[in-house]
């Protein structure tokens, strides 16, 4: 049930929720294959993925060490290797391969991609004024959606009356010569990334590339920078219709579909990981949306199209983001926005334009 705006109260037999109430008090099982709790896993796919016992892995690739190693000393967490060699780049390969080390040993290992300069871990959430697409192409969602929104479209690089953007934080751009409202690409592992086999002198790579706008927040950390999940993507006919209609709309002729983006999508730059135990038949767990117990994989659940996570990318200045394409955007230029507050507005964020009267 739902109380005050803006507040929740969930269907939880406690509130603030104790995890396993029921369980302690009640004597239900758990939800694992005895009804117990354990430290140990004798199923003999966690055996030999070496997830017998609880263990930490690196991610399949967003990580600066060694990816999808099990850091561990146990010396009964034996994992199959499967000859898969620590050099190994083929994300299919990293996904697989097993490796066991110890943290002193993890820590001073490097991750091929952090050497070549991807070195910013990208999220892509949900928004909340779309499903995944779905109102994509509704202008006022998309205008909600985006920092950049415009009802007149007085930009005419605008692909639609707004567009995707990447949140990065105000130093980590600066000191790549990004501007806040500036273009960027956003590049992730050339090896499967916008597409397997792309290369720059195809022309397809240029609508497959993933351009965004940045915008500064300073929420986030130095090296993490965030892209809504799932806009529409850019494709041959929207990126024709952008380059070649007077007023710029990413808009393909003949279906009347609208892109998000003027190049590229989220797919240019995530991919999906098929980790090995979330894929067997003796998986047991509860189910996702009932209290039941499940044997092997469900779809949205451990399926292998959900939604990626584990991407590092690289951030490069595609344009300036003033209008037309020079200069600074203008709204960067106010003295009012995050990372570029002047000497009024820090003054009026520190409370300096208030006075308290006991």
């Amino acid at each position: 049930m739902y109380g005050v705006p803006g507040g929740a109260l969930m269907l939880f037999r406690t509130y603030p929720r104790i995890p396993f109430w029921e369980q302690v008090h009640e004597d239900q099982p758990f939800f694992t294959s005895h009804g117990r709790l354990c430290a140990y896993a004798d199923v003999p796919e966690a055996i030999e993925y070496g997830e017998n016992f609880v263990v930490h892995r690196e991610g399949t690739e967003a990580t600066p060490f060694l990816p999808n190693v099990i850091v561990s000393r146990n010396p009964l967490v034996r994992p199959k290797d499967y000859g898969v060699p620590l050099s190994a780049e083929s994300a299919d390969e990293r996904t697989v391969r097993n490796v066991k080390m110890a943290w002193a040993e993890v820590r001073g290992t490097e991750n091929f991609l952090w050497k070549k300069g991807y070195r910013f871990w990208c999220l892509t959430p949900k928004t909340r004024h779309k499903v995944h697409s779905q109102w994509s192409d509704v202008d006022w969602h998309q205008i909600y959606d985006s920092n950049f929104g415009d009802p007149y479209r007085l930009d005419r690089r605008t692909p639609g009356n707004g567009e995707s953007q990447l949140h990065m934080n105000p130093q980590a751009a600066r000191d790549l010569g990004i501007e806040d409202g500036d273009y960027a690409y956003l590049d992730a592992n050339p090896a499967d990334r916008p597409y397997v086999g792309a290369t720059p002198d195809d022309p397809f790579y240029r609508v497959a590339r993933c351009m965004v706008r940045v915008i500064y927040n300073p929420a986030y950390p130095y090296n993490i920078v965030m892209m809504k999940h799932a806009p529409y993507i850019a494709t041959e006919r929207t990126v024709k219709a952008h380059e070649s209609r007077a007023d710029g709309l990413a808009r393909s002729e003949d279906t009347g579909y609208p892109a998000n983006l003027r190049y590229g999508s989220q797919q240019s730059v995530t991919r999906n990981w098929h980790m090995p135990m979330h894929q067997t038949d003796t998986l047991f767990h509860k189910a996702k949306a009932a209290v039941a117990f499940l044997f092997g994989g469900e779809a949205d659940n451990h399926a292998v199209n959900t939604v990626p996570k584990e991407t590092l990318v690289r951030v490069s200045k595609a344009e300036d983001g003033g209008f037309g394409g020079r200069g600074v955007w203008a709204t960067a230029r106010t003295g009012r926005t995050p990372g570029h507050e002047n000497e009024a507005f820090r003054r009026y964020l520190e409370g300096g334009f208030t006075r308290r009267e006991s």
